[in-house]
């Protein structure tokens, strides 16, 4: 979703600022730094600043829109993926719903891609603020926070000093889409519970082995 979200609202090149909140299990990890150091590697970007919130400071305009959401669900009724999408869009003029779908964008395996590229950042729980740049490929900068002055950087892709083809990306993942079990679960267990004009919707008749 990261890199959807660059390839539909950044311009090729260029310098970009990442804000993002201090969770390790889904901001600051190595496959994220991986994925920024690729970036200015394969001339995506030419610098890229990646600041995490401090503690004690975790709230963000971000958390208001999530919070309008869940006040809009809870006055729902809610059957279907579409129901869910105008929940987003009528919770805020600040909240617009993306519909995942393939036209939408492409899950890819990035683990796999980064694996054997990258090393993973020492003490990276007491950094707040990474920087990369395309003079410098292959490297992070790091600051315990924004306004220190003092950096360290370390070099986090095993193969710096080798040119990274632009056009070397990660194999799309298809998506397996529903077992046949898990189809009968839905149309047996919770089907029942859905509005009757939008049982169809929600689940059809799963098809005949």
């Amino acid at each position: 979703m990261l890199d959807h979200a660059f390839g539909t609202f950044c311009h090729q090149g260029g310098d970009c600022t990442v804000h993002a909140d201090n969770c390790f299990g889904q901001n600051k990890n190595r496959y994220v730094i991986a994925y920024l150091s690729w970036r200015t590697m394969t001339n995506r970007h030419d610098n890229i600043k990646y600041m995490m919130q401090l503690p004690g400071h975790t709230r963000c305009l971000i958390d208001a829109g999530f919070g309008r959401i869940k006040q809009r669900y809870r006055r729902e009724d809610i059957d279907t993926l579409q129901h869910v999408a105008d929940v987003v869009d009528l919770s805020s003029c600040s909240n617009v719903s993306v519909v995942y779908g393939r036209d939408t964008w492409k899950w890819r395996q990035w683990k796999a891609f980064f694996g054997d590229r990258y090393k993973k950042v020492p003490n990276i729980s007491k950094y707040h603020y990474f920087r990369f740049t395309s003079t410098d490929p292959g490297a992070v900068f790091m600051k315990i926070s924004a306004v220190d002055t003092e950096e360290t950087r370390f070099v986090v892709c095993k193969t710096n000093l080798l040119a990274m083809d632009s056009y070397d990306i990660p194999q799309e993942i298809m998506p397996a889409g529903l077992s046949r079990e898990r189809q009968r679960y839905l149309y047996s267990q919770v089907r029942p519970l859905v509005r009757l004009q939008f049982q169809e919707e929600f689940c059809a008749v799963p098809a005949q082995e």
